[in-house]
């Protein structure tokens, strides 16, 4: 890591390795070193923020780093190998702090690949970009002035096709193949970047060397043959070396159990009782192998599980003191234990009659009479052969239709030999040569919630004439009724970095039977959605919630960090569907367009609210006003109510808005003193909606709204917030815990 020009000075460059790198930290003595020609340290001290042009770290954040001028586009295999040492000094205490990171070229994100410590000083690997993924977590500190050699190969891909590998001292203890980052491309970062702390950290990076393409694992570092003192062998923990499933493809129903094996490097102990968390919900219970390379877990499906496409391992849990270790008792590394088995599904419902109606359903049936039976069941099914219904008058209903959906229909004419019965009832249903009623995965239906006695619907052999109906026997088939979607508003402004606004939005029906459903599309990655109900969360371009999700109240959080204005228009579409037929009735689409402001220091500069204050009066035709001395006394804004109109308003609304966000910059520019002791009065004018001042006073009051939604740190001259003080305290905005930049 050759480094061939050095400058320590906040927003200045170095070269390292042939590569430009720029400096970011709080322009300290101690902030950024070169002890020699391959080593850079950083240093970090509690209160060091970096600060821009363009960004300022927050309170909450401190940095000593150094970015690097190359990008690298996503799909190309990166290799980065170095060396780091943290100094020796006081365990770290940090929320969060990350050593080195490949960071994306994009706001928004966190780097989807860091080198991190948690738990004070326990290594970590994290690919997330929006909340922590650990594929490794070292259970042990880090020797502190020991030089860790990492070597990384990683490819970028949002789809699926990435991967990540990670050596450490020659050691691999990452190994991942799947979706990493978000698409963007990426660069080198390294140094100390953290939450606020009250220690000091140095750490030292030397012989940084990065490649692109195909690479091969490095070799692992060679001891000396002829130690001049003796050598303990290192302690290499016993990691996961492969995971296993039993059966391996097919589809498993409720009361179905698989087997989950873990291959180990060497032979561990356990103690306890160890479980694997899935994606289905369950979790696999350890059943055996200790002592040997193998462990064995169970998990049974259950009837609430959920429908899964392709069970997965998600975690090793070591609940109440249980442990995984080898001889020695060095805890194994579980990271590989994570892996989705493709072509095992887990289908936890079982299909099953949920309802039984007869038609017609009450009056007295004669010889020659039809009478339709018709099951429901909880889910579509097939029916193969002719399955028949055994009926207490000595009849039996012969299937007639319905398979591939959840209704079957069966029929039956009353016979002069039937018996004469006061209530028909459904007896049994039999399944006669291999005939048969399964789901789409294989599995047969329960078929005891058939039995039904149907009260008031009698069956008369006799030979007496049989009374025609008046009205017809068949009812019409139900339908699903449209269900009513309604938004308060169609056009929504949400600040970013966390904000978020009343989404406005219900469905209603007049069929209480019916499933009603609200698809949104069109949500952008910065942003999510959360219903009251429960509190979850959803993201994604296309997304379906229930009518209950949609009633208790839904959120949008906008995450948005960008420079820019974006406008997403989300599409939200109502369907209902009748329980019986199937039948699914839409709601035409109805729109929302959601606006994103630019953040704070992108949207109004080193001016801050201050100057978009100015340019606001300007174009309101104000000219800007002079700045008082800062000890003019302090002058409340008065607002009083109007006074019955006798005579014609001389200033016009747009005036007066003018004149009060005039007061408004004043207490801004001034620390909160006002330069003019005479109130603003403003009286309640209509104004026809549309017009150039309704329209001008909306402008004014969505910006003074915008200003206050991105206030965040301390307050200065560039920012209202007089009204949301207490004494001589400032309001403090809350931070992500997850740092962003």
């Amino acid at each position: 890591m050759a480094i061939t020009s050095f400058s320590p000075t906040n927003g200045s460059s170095l070269t390292v390795d042939n590569s430009k790198y720029y400096v970011q930290n709080a322009n300290q003595s101690w902030s950024l070193q070169e002890p020699n020609t391959d080593t850079l340290r950083f240093e970090l001290r509690s209160g060091d923020h970096w600060s821009s042009s363009g960004y300022s770290d927050p309170t909450s954040a401190e940095r000593s780093e150094a970015g690097g001028g190359t990008l690298y586009s996503a799909g190309t295999q990166i290799n980065v190998s170095y060396e780091f040492m943290v100094e020796p000094g006081a365990t770290n205490t940090a929320k969060w702090i990350v050593l080195g990171q490949m960071h994306e070229d994009s706001a928004g994100y966190s780097p989807p690949f860091a080198v991190e410590l948690v738990n004070g000083d326990h290594m970590a690997i994290d690919i997330g970009t929006g909340s922590e993924v650990y594929l490794y977590k070292d259970p042990n500190p880090i020797e502190r002035g020991h030089y860790y050699s990492m070597d990384v190969q990683v490819k970028f891909d949002a789809n699926g096709n990435g991967f990540l590998r990670v050596w450490r001292d020659g050691v691999q203890i990452v190994d991942y193949h799947g979706s990493i980052g978000t698409g963007a491309a990426t660069y080198w970062k390294e140094g100390v970047y953290r939450s606020a702390a009250p220690e000091t950290m140095a750490v030292n990076y030397r012989n940084l060397h990065i490649t692109t393409g195909a690479a091969s694992a490095p070799t692992t570092p060679t001891q000396p043959t002829t130690p001049t003192t003796p050598i303990t062998p290192p302690n290499v923990a016993p990691t996961v070396t492969q995971a296993s499933a039993s059966p391996g493809t097919g589809i498993e129903h409720a009361g179905d159990t698989i087997t989950l094996t873990l291959g180990f490097s060497e032979a561990v102990t356990v103690s306890g009782t160890p479980t694997l968390s899935l994606n289905d919900g369950a979790k696999a219970t350890y059943v055996g192998g200790s002592g040997t390379s193998t462990l064995t877990f169970k998990t049974t499906v259950a009837s609430t599980d959920t429908n899964t496409s392709a069970l997965a391992i998600t975690a090793v849990n070591l609940p109440n003191g249980a442990s995984i270790k080898d001889a020695g008792g060095l805890a194994a590394n579980l990271s590989g234990a994570v892996k989705t088995f493709s072509g095992l599904q887990i289908n936890p419902i079982v299909p099953a009659v949920t309802q039984a109606t007869a038609s017609p359903g009450t009056g007295t049936e004669h010889v020659g009479d039809t009478i339709t039976l018709t099951l429901g069941f909880n889910e579509a099914v097939t029916v193969s052969g002719t399955p028949t219904l055994s009926l207490n008058d000595g009849a039996k209903a012969t299937y007639v239709g319905g398979s591939g959906t959840n209704s079957l229909t069966f029929k039956t004419t009353v016979a002069s030999t039937d018996a004469k019965t006061s209530a028909l009832a459904i007896t049994g249903v039999n399944l006669p040569s291999g005939a048969s009623i399964k789901d789409a995965g294989g599995l047969a239906a329960n078929l005891s919630g058939a039995l039904k006695t149907f009260s008031g619907l009698q069956i008369d052999a006799s030979a007496s004439t049989p009374t025609t109906p008046t009205t017809p026997t068949t009812p019409s088939t139900p339908s699903a009724t449209q269900p009513v979607l309604t938004v308060a508003d169609n056009s929504l402004w949400v600040g970013g970095r966390g904000d978020h606004v009343d989404l406005g939005t219900k469905v209603t029906t007049t069929d209480l039977n019916d499933g009603v459903t609200v698809t949104i599309t069109g949500l952008p990655k910065y942003e999510t959605i959360t219903d009251e109900l429960d509190g979850k969360t959803f993201s994604g371009n296309n997304i379906t919630l229930t009518a209950a999700q949609v009633n208790s109240g839904l959120t949008l959080n906008s995450y948005y960090r960008g420079r820019g204005e974006p406008v997403a228009i989300l599409t939200l579409t109502a369907s209902a569907k009748d329980p019986s037929t199937g039948a699914v009735a839409t709601a035409s689409p109805k729109t929302i367009t959601v606006t994103d402001p630019p953040t704070w220091e992108h949207h109004f500069g080193d001016r801050g609210i201050a100057g978009r204050l100015d340019q606001s009066s300007s174009a309101a035709g104000s000219a800007p006003q002079p700045v008082p001395a800062a000890n003019s006394a302090r002058q409340p804004i008065a607002v009083p109510d109007p006074a019955p109109a006798t005579s014609t308003l001389t200033t016009s609304p747009a005036s007066q808005g003018s004149a009060l966000f005039g007061q408004i910059r004043d207490l801004v520019a001034n620390g909160g003193v006002a330069t003019s002791a005479s109130p603003i009065s403003a009286a309640d004018t209509p104004h026809a909606s549309g017009s150039p001042t309704s329209s001008l006073a909306s402008q004014s009051f969505a910006l003074l709204n915008q200003c206050l939604a991105a206030t965040t740190g301390r307050v200065d001259p560039g920012q209202i917030v007089a009204g949301l003080s207490n004494g001589t305290h400032w309001r403090q905005d809350s931070f992500l815990t997850r740092p962003q930049h």
